[in-house]
């Protein structure tokens, strides 16, 4: 049934009880009522009529407002009329009253073991998927083996005995005169890139997140990607979620999955803003879309057709567009020459030791080739490692922390070796993670205290190399903008997305790189996974892109990899370890413009980088 009431309709019904209608915004109220909460002309006009005669109001904007919220509260009543019964419960002056009715052999029933096995219960339906084409169109498993780390292969390995030490494993670019090694990092400049006041340089509280202040910023967020959704595609108008219409129209809002369950094609619900569409929720159907790659938290724009108000039948969704970006690069390193930055993720120590070998033998690669940058990501000391996690007391959690963590004679050792001549003029970045057992669980995540730093600070007169910087951060080294994160927001993308693509033309590791860059944010994942406390108070102002890096370094449990998304050269270096085997590292090289003509001349098509066995 349709529910289009036309303005003469309106007019008609309203002149029965002397109400004259000609302000055009009014008329226009009272068919978005009529389409909304699926009232004829007639229906409303009684609702009207109802509403007016108790406070005796006349008919303005204003209380047209309070009697749409008055429709919403019965639509919500009407619901709530439709809980479930309560069962009967029988006593034992009751119980012959089932004794010779179908309820009996039920109850009978539920004390013989069933000849017949249950089936799974599904939180969401689930399309039947052909086995035969499920590798070929869609992703049907969380993770395949292909993109996961192949240094987990052979955890019975010891660290120690470890082969191919130094194999490079993919590499992007080629290096010039064979040359890694850094050229004059006296004169590197490591700061933050944009505006002060959106790095975080210190401690917050947290733990105090209002659900209204959440809210609010998710629907900030919405807000902000429409915007420039709509700038980008050129949307001249954006309709409302949850309205019935019959002709396609544009939406926007956000990927929400309708359970507790892992998204599916047939879980898919459609968020809207509070300013745009009240905050109403519908269910999106993808069945007429040969491609489209979603997760929870994702911001897209939907053109469909909502016949009935409830379901959006997509013909199209919009993907993000990246930021542009940093417009002050082309000549950054003409004073300098090539910058050098060697990269690396924590775990530092082997799953089933407290020793840091690997870290050891970073400082020996730093050492001999001495590059001009060196990004460490944490953990530090990952809150799982097993000696954290199973073999030492609770009370002993405290020391271990205090003295294995800073103050232990190997770790004044390798201060004394980054200290070491012709090792001093690297430039040292520390990337916090909330991982690490010794610093904040939170993420955003400050960066890590300098207290510990002050008396090697005085001795060596070095402090100004050392930069410890949150997670996430984006840095401008020398001109060129790092973006750097230590969450594995790979990982939990993959775990989360849904995709169709065609055969051949599906790159995974890429689309879920791709997907922060057009998301515009170091974390675009809602709700995120259990164990990822996202505080959005401090989310919305930290952990935004403002531009898209030239660099965008996303240590990850995922396969390795280097790959150039939206002229962005994206880097996976690995884990410096894997349980307990060894992993990955990597080193990046980044030549300056070789003529006056920087135009066109992008950090991508001017790099080299390398993936190495640590």
């Amino acid at each position: 049934m349709s529910y289009n009431v036309s303005k003469d309709d309106l007019i008609e019904e309203f002149d029965i009880f002397g109400v004259s209608l000609s302000d055009e915004d009014i008329i226009d109220k009272l068919q978005h009522l009529c389409m909304l909460y699926r009232r004829k002309a007639d229906a409303i006009v009684e609702e009207w009529v109802a509403f007016s005669s108790t406070s005796h109001i006349t008919l303005t904007l204003e209380n047209l407002d309070q009697l749409e919220e008055q429709l919403a509260s019965k639509m919500k009543v009407s619901k709530e009329e439709f809980k479930d019964t309560k069962p009967m419960i029988y006593t034992a002056e009751t119980i012959d009253e089932i004794m010779d009715t179908n309820a009996a052999d039920d109850l009978f029933d539920a004390y013989v073991t069933p000849t017949e096995s249950k089936k799974r219960v599904q939180r969401t339906p689930e399309a039947a998927v052909n086995k035969r084409f499920s590798s070929v169109n869609r992703t049907p498993v969380i993770m395949s083996p292909s993109i996961m780390s192949p240094s987990s292969s052979t955890p019975s390995q010891k660290y120690s005995a470890r082969q191919n030490n130094g194999q490079v494993l993919i590499w992007h670019g080629s290096v010039r005169n064979s040359n890694w090694k850094g050229s004059d990092p006296t004169t590197i400049s490591v700061s933050h890139y944009g505006d002060s006041y959106n790095h975080l340089n210190s401690d917050f509280k947290y733990m105090y997140q209002k659900f209204t202040d959440k809210a609010h910023v998710l629907d900030n967020i919405i807000e902000d990607i429409g915007q420039h959704l709509q700038e980008t595609y050129s949307i001249e108008c954006i309709s409302h979620v949850a309205m019935p219409i019959q002709e396609s129209t544009t939406v926007i809002g956000r990927i929400c999955c309708d359970s507790n369950g892992r998204l599916n094609s047939s879980s898919v619900l459609l968020e809207g803003s509070v300013d745009s569409s009240s905050g109403r929720r519908v269910h999106l159907n993808l069945s007429e879309l040969k491609e489209y790659s979603l997760f929870p938290g994702q911001i897209v724009a939907v053109d469909g057709s909502n016949t009935t108000g409830n379901k959006l039948v997509a013909s199209q969704i919009y993907k993000g567009k990246s930021l542009p970006l940093p417009s002050d690069t082309s000549n950054s390193l003409l004073d300098h020459g090539s910058l050098h930055v060697a990269m690396a993720a924590g775990p530092f120590t082997p799953s089933d030791s407290d020793q840091y070998e690997p870290l050891d033998d970073l400082i020996k690669m730093i050492q001999q080739e001495m590059p001009d940058v060196c990004i460490l990501f944490g953990p530090f000391m990952d809150a799982d490692q097993e000696l954290i996690v199973v073999s030492l007391p609770v009370v002993k959690i405290k020391y271990v922390l205090l003295e294995n963590g800073y103050n232990n004679k190997s770790n004044k050792m390798r201060g004394k070796k980054l200290g070491k001549k012709g090792c001093t003029n690297t430039h040292l970045v520390f990337v916090s993670s909330y991982r690490d057992a010794f610093h904040h669980c939170v993420f955003p995540c400050p960066p890590y205290s300098k207290e510990h730093l002050k008396n090697y600070a005085k001795e060596q007169k070095e402090y100004e190399r050392i930069h410890f910087v949150s997670d996430p951060s984006t840095l401008n080294i020398s001109g060129i903008v790092f973006g750097l994160t230590t969450t594995d927001i790979l990982f939990h993308l993959g775990a989360e997305e849904i995709s169709l693509s065609p055969p051949g033309a599906s790159d995974r590791l890429g689309r879920l790189v791709k997907h922060l860059l057009t998301q515009q944010t170091y974390y675009p994942l809602y709700p995120p996974p259990c164990g990822v406390p996202v505080d959005y108070e401090q989310f919305e102002r930290y952990a935004k892109m403002s531009v898209t890096p030239d660099v965008l370094i996303v240590p990850s449990n995922l396969r390795y990899f280097l790959k150039e998304v939206d002229d962005c050269l994206c880097i996976n270096p690995g884990r410096l370890t894997k349980g307990q085997v060894g992993g990955t590292y990597g080193r990046l090289v980044i030549y300056p413009v070789e003529d006056d003509n920087g135009q066109g001349k992008g950090v991508v098509s001017r790099s080299a980088a390398q993936i190495l066995r640590i």
